[in-house]
């Protein structure tokens, strides 16, 4: 089954806010939401992630990258960059090797 897209904000005939996904997974409030010209990533009810026109990524805080459920690394929102660490202090702040 293809999913019809109706070119400015989703999915044809679905709502796509926040509070009501246009893609959900097994509750009613995680999944992917559209607006105008974006892509919202939604988990708990609450919008992790959007995806602008422009294709810029915008989180609503610090932003952590994990690999197999361990943080590596973190773009603070200050603009901090932290790796191997949750708390850069510097604007570039890497963990010393153990």
């Amino acid at each position: 089954m293809a999913l019809s897209l109706n070119g400015t904000t989703g999915i044809s005939g679905v709502d796509g806010s926040a509070s009501a996904p246009a893609i959900k997974g097994t509750d009613n409030n995680s999944g992917i939401s559209y607006a105008s010209d974006t892509v919202n990533i939604n988990t708990g009810g609450t919008t992790r992630a959007t995806i602008d026109s422009s294709g810029s990524l915008d989180v609503p805080s610090n932003f952590p990258i994990k690999v197999s459920g361990s943080e590596k690394l973190r773009i603070a929102s200050d603009g901090k960059i932290g790796i191997g660490l949750t708390s850069p202090a510097t604007a570039m702040h890497i963990k010393n090797a153990d």
